[in-house]
């Protein structure tokens, strides 16, 4: 048990002990490069106080659309790789194209969401949702799949309904799965919305970083850069919670059954 406790406080502090390590070894490329290639933190978290109220609209504008976009793609992404699991006759005959599809360079496709969306919410909102739905529908059938034949056994021996059986039994087998693909889907739509608003938006922290690019300005560039990485590593963060919460319960349920 102590080496156990051991383990879990070394990780605690390596897990703030990263973002430290980080900012020294960004000053140290700053004392190799230097100006103007290369800003300082120092100047950095200045240009990212003075400009804060500033860029307030973009950040808002992007969170707005990020969550629009990982709703839509967990949703679907659920509900598709939830059924497509359920049939086995489904899981081989798709699989093979979901994962040609998500192994596609999705940047190379923008032309054709701009082409048929324009510069507009809905534009970003589609590249974004085609970035994140694949892994979350792919991991969401694969845990489907797998669920053991008897915890189905066990639904059809007290006749339970689909809907009691989904909720009771296959949701709950699956939800430390589904929890990965919906971080792992999460963290692609927020990257196809910087990528859309990189390449065509007016708005949002895509736009404005391809601005400051266009200035030479590094420390903007690199104060942007600190919001998009706070945001990713914000929510990942509290998707790994959830992640730790399933993986405890499960841990819980074994040690009562044995």
């Amino acid at each position: 048990m102590n080496s156990i406790a051991t383990d879990q406080k070394w990780q605690k502090v390596g897990r703030y002990m990263i973002p430290v390590i980080i900012l020294i070894l960004w000053q140290i490329i700053y004392q190799i490069i230097g100006a103007p290639a290369m800003a300082s933190p120092f100047h950095s978290f200045v240009d990212l106080r003075e400009n804060m109220s500033k860029w307030m609209g973009d950040i808002g504008n992007t969170l707005l659309t990020l969550l629009i976009s990982f709703l839509i793609a967990s949703i679907f992404g659920v509900i598709f790789g939830f059924f497509i699991g359920l049939s086995p006759f489904w899981t081989k005959t798709l699989s093979p194209l979901l994962l040609g599809l998500y192994s596609i360079p999705k940047v190379t496709l923008y032309p054709i969401f701009l082409l048929i969306f324009g510069l507009t919410l809905q534009g970003r909102v589609a590249f974004s949702v085609f970035h994140g739905i694949f892994p979350i529908m792919i991991i969401c059938m694969e845990a489907t799949r797998t669920v053991p034949n008897i915890y189905l056994k066990l639904a059809t021996s007290y006749r339970m309904s689909f809907i009691q059986k989904a909720r009771q039994i296959l949701i709950p087998a699956i939800m430390p799965q589904l929890v990965v693909g919906l971080r792992m889907g999460f963290s692609l739509c927020f990257l196809g919305l910087i990528l859309g608003e990189m390449f065509a938006s007016y708005e949002g922290l895509g736009h404005r970083l391809v601005h400051y690019m266009s200035l030479n300005e590094p420390a903007a560039i690199l104060a942007i850069i600190l919001i998009i990485v706070f945001i990713a590593f914000l929510f990942t963060f509290l998707f790994l919670l959830w992640q730790e919460k399933n993986e405890m319960k499960i841990g819980k349920s074994k040690v009562k059954i044995s």
